[in-house]
This record gives C-alpha cells, sequence and structure tokens, in this order.
C-alpha cells in the first residue's frame, strides 16, 4: 500500500504505542525511585522528637515517660485485643487506636508533670495509667 493507506496508519499507531510504553516505563521508575529513596514531605514527621508508647490490657509502656518542653510528636500503639486510647486531659490530647493500629499527634509540651491514661471504661481502673514528666 502507498504512504497514505493502511501502512501509514499501523505505522503511526506501532510509534504512539512506543511513546505510551515510554511515558508509563519513566513514571514507574520515578515511582519506584520515590519508594526507595527520600519519604515525601507528607510522611516526615512535624516534630523532631518522638514519644512512643504501647497500651495493651491493661498496661502503658512505658508507665512513666519524660521529654523536653516543646513540639513533641506521641506515637500510640494499641498492642491490646480491644480498643484503647492515650489520654492527657491537661493537655488537650486523646489518641484512641483499634487493636494492632497505631496513631499519633503532635503538640507543644510545656514543664510539668503529667497524668495519662486509658478513657475507655473501666481501663484507668484496671491499672491503664501512666506519669509523663516535661522538664
Amino acid at each position: 500500500m502507498n504512504a497514505f493507506g493502511r501502512d501509514n496508519i499501523l505505522g503511526r499507531a506501532g510509534a504512539l504505542t512506543a511513546l505510551a510504553g515510554a511515558v508509563l516505563f519513566v513514571g514507574g521508575c520515578a515511582g519506584a525511585s520515590q519508594a526507595k529513596g527520600a519519604p515525601s514531605p507528607a510522611s516526615t514527621s512535624a516534630a523532631s522528637v518522638v514519644l512512643n508508647v504501647t497500651g495493651a490490657e491493661y498496661a502503658f509502656t512505658p508507665a512513666t515517660l519524660t521529654a523536653s518542653a516543646g513540639k513533641t510528636t506521641i506515637r500510640f500503639t494499641n498492642k491490646g485485643v480491644v480498643e484503647h486510647d492515650f489520654t492527657i486531659k491537661a493537655l488537650h490530647v486523646q489518641i484512641g487506636a483499634k487493636p494492632g493500629k497505631t496513631a499519633e499527634t503532635t503538640v507543644n509540651l510545656t514543664a510539668g508533670t503529667y497524668a495519662f491514661y486509658c478513657t475507655i471504661p473501666g481501663h484507668l481502673q484496671s491499672g491503664m495509667q501512666g506519669k509523663l514528666t516535661v522538664s
């Protein structure tokens, strides 16, 4: 066939297919390098200090926390089989987590001693409490 016939249409289709494949390949490589490289801005912590605490039936680990005043992320992991939360009423902090899940919040800590506890009915009474000292 001539240059304006079927062969030309197939040539264009092949070129478009190759171009689409190249775009997908480059896009896929960019995603792969991001996954292996530095974290995206959305996944970086808002505070450089992180307090890690776990909860289970019916205790926190550790039960005593210390921190310096300033911006701090509190990361609560529920290692129990029922829902728990980490609450510091005086600082207006309440982090809830379902079994096997982790949740966090960033707060500006001020110097003082604070009680933390689980507000799920019966958990505080069962001993699920601790102390945070901020200097």
